[in-house]
């Protein structure tokens, strides 16, 4: 088969793969993580639930996310990142289907633990997938696309949500989904046995684990290491709680419109497929560290709108400017260790920089919430959020460029 793709002299094997790569991941994100929110409230009603009963749901379901690091990282070692991300995607698929059944808290509660880890298990196992296959000046690429695919599922699940809505039922759109799921799945198997990716790929033998281990020790101790943990720790403070808090400020603090507040969020989405596409064609040519330095930047030019006037103009200007480096930030993590180890040692240390940006995350909710209550407003979080994007910008800059790397 492999020899087939190549029959033109242009290797098929990377662009199918990195295709299937953006399409998974867009469809976990998409129907896995942010679907959920918008059938919330027709949920709730038809199954008898109140908002203590829903909090538990999504709260506790966030802690699925943080364990289904480790996980991912373990699975991607031992059956390849490939295998790991079709078989979740059909696994994703069942747990949809699931709620087309689901009859009360117990089951809703099981279901959604289980579908807010299905993401992760896709993301995690992405740059073992791009060091393996992917050339080495393709991989930002790729993992930009990926990271900011479920964007434009963003505006996808808005029109279907609205017309299931409408005109059918909520039991309906997560079966509707969940085939459209299968159905991925199932292109995608029949894709990489096409271009025979199906397959176990070197990293996986046991023999590479001792050299692994030190590799991956080195590389934690090293200036690089240090700075780029750094990184993902302020990631997770400031463009996670950014985005959480970031309604609430607009609405309740400056009494922003709902039209306007319905507006930046579309504005977001859109903002971010488009970054995602730009970002994803120029971080293979200027470097990872630059581009990322000009996401925090883009993330500090969005809190000095935020801070310059609540007219139409600089929310719209917050809203694109954020849209972009929220969509974009989380691929540049893996695409810089991409192409400073080996698909074995780069699973493992991007498994440990995902889970310090979910600590931050959790810690950054944690500690806006707790601003808000002690100084009634959300304008130090805000402060401190475009402090940590310079800081973001600085230290990416102290990266070691990846062409000067060993």
């Amino acid at each position: 088969m492999d020899s087939q793709a190549k029959s033109s002299g242009f290797d098929l094997k990377p662009l199918v793969i990195a295709s299937i790569c953006v399409l998974i991941s867009g469809i976990a994100y998409g129907f896995g993580m942010n679907l959920f929110p918008m059938m919330i409230p027709e949920m709730a009603k038809d199954l008898y639930l109140d908002y203590t009963q829903i909090g538990t749901i999504t709260g506790l379901g966030k802690v699925s996310v943080f364990l289904s690091i480790p996980l991912a990282g373990f699975l991607t070692s031992r059956m390849g990142g490939l295998r790991l991300i079709v078989g979740m995607q059909f696994i994703g698929a069942m747990l949809l289907a699931g709620l087309y059944v689901v009859k009360g808290f117990k089951s809703l509660f099981i279901l959604n633990f289980f579908i807010q880890a299905w993401p992760m298990m896709t993301w995690v196992p992405l740059i073992s997938v791009a060091v393996d296959y992917i050339p080495v000046r393709w991989r930002a690429a790729m993992l930009t696309l990926a990271s900011s695919s479920g964007c434009f599922l963003i505006l996808f699940d808005g029109l279907i949500s609205s017309f299931f809505i409408e005109h059918l039922h909520w039991r309906y759109l997560w079966l509707t989904v969940s085939l459209i799921c299968l159905f991925s799945s199932l292109v995608s198997l029949m894709g990489l046995k096409y271009v025979d990716a199906w397959h176990r790929t070197g990293p996986l033998q046991i023999r590479k684990k001792k050299s692994s281990l030190k590799e991956v020790l080195g590389w934690l101790k090293s200036s690089n290491g240090i700075i780029l943990n750094l990184i993902f720790l302020i990631t997770g403070l400031s463009f996670v709680t950014f985005q959480v808090y970031l309604a609430p400020y607009l609405r309740d603090e400056l009494h922003v419109g709902l039209d306007i507040t319905a507006l930046m969020w579309s504005t977001m989405g859109i903002s971010g497929a488009l970054g995602g596409v730009l970002f994803g064609l120029i971080t293979d040519r200027i470097g990872v560290r630059i581009s990322q330095s000009l996401i925090f930047l883009s993330g500090l030019g969005a809190t000095a709108f935020l801070f310059l006037s609540t007219s139409f103009f600089s929310i719209f200007s917050m809203a694109l400017l954020f849209g972009i480096s929220q969509a974009t930030i989380y691929a540049m993590g893996p695409a810089y260790i991409s192409k400073m180890l080996s698909a074995r040692p780069a699973a493992k240390v991007f498994t440990i920089g995902t889970m310090t940006m979910t600590s931050g995350a959790l810690l950054g909710n944690f500690l806006g919430g707790w601003s808000k209550g002690i100084t009634d407003t959300f304008n130090w979080l805000y402060i401190a959020a475009g402090t940590l994007f310079a800081c973001g910008a600085l230290l990416s800059l102290l990266l070691t460029p990846e062409d000067q790397y060993h």
